[in-house]
């Protein structure tokens, strides 16, 4: 299966499972331990796949933005405020100079409107509509390879753990096939079979026995 079939048959689980929960069918329980469902886990779930996702949104963003140099610009400006104005007038009466001052507390404010639409910037808004346009595209195929290599992670720890899985099992049947060689060596070393040099030898194949089975249980927990 290529990789556009892997996405797709992804989806299509991702959209049945959504289907089955508006039922209120469970697929976590019935598929927890499926090759399928840790995939759909990985494709929702995964970080780097969310990071990918998000950038694709904001990346889709400048697609308006450039577009927006076609569409007529209008720009509004608005100031207010009050004012205090004080001043002394001095002027003579009846051979006196005589001072009259004056006061005044008032409220000004001012409303602009301008608007503006470009006839023609040298096919400015042109380019950079398709860069933009061009910067999506390059931006989707990022998170198709992105997708691709996070289903690949994801099925390669999936096949590990099976892998790890058996040789644990086969470590623990190891250990007690050795466990039972040594009881046996041990009947026979006290009928005088066998001298102590096998039982050591014995001993020895059970402890080296033991210790694959701690690095198997090491490596699957990891």
């Amino acid at each position: 299966m290529g990789a556009t079939g892997v996405r797709a048959y992804i989806l299509a689980v991702v959209s049945l499972c959504s289907v089955a929960a508006g039922f209120g069918v469970g697929c976590g329980d019935a598929q927890a331990d499926t090759l399928e469902w840790a995939l759909v886990q990985a494709y929702q779930n995964n970080p780097s796949l969310n990071a990918q996702r998000a950038s694709l949104r904001a990346t889709d963003e400048n697609v308006p933005q450039a577009l927006s140099g076609y569409r007529p610009k209008l720009s509004l400006t608005a100031a207010g405020g009050y004012n205090y104005q004080s001043s002394t007038s001095i002027f003579p009466l009846g051979g006196a100079l005589v001072t009259s001052p004056f006061a005044q507390n008032f409220y000004s404010r001012t409303i602009g409107a301008t608007g503006t639409y470009t006839v023609f910037n040298g096919f400015q808004t042109a380019n950079r509509s398709r860069q933009a346009e061009s910067q999506v595209d390059a931006a989707r195929e990022t998170l198709r390879v992105t997708e691709q290599q996070v289903l690949l992670d994801a099925a390669t720890a999936y096949m590990n753990l099976l892998r790890d899985q058996a040789v644990l099992d086969l470590q623990r049947r190891n250990v007690e096939v050795l466990t039972e060689q040594l009881k046996q060596t041990r009947d026979r070393f006290n009928v005088g079979e066998v001298t102590r040099t096998d039982v050591a030898q014995a001993e020895s194949r059970l402890a080296a026995g033991r210790s694959q089975l701690l690095a198997a249980q090491s490596q699957y927990v990891t």
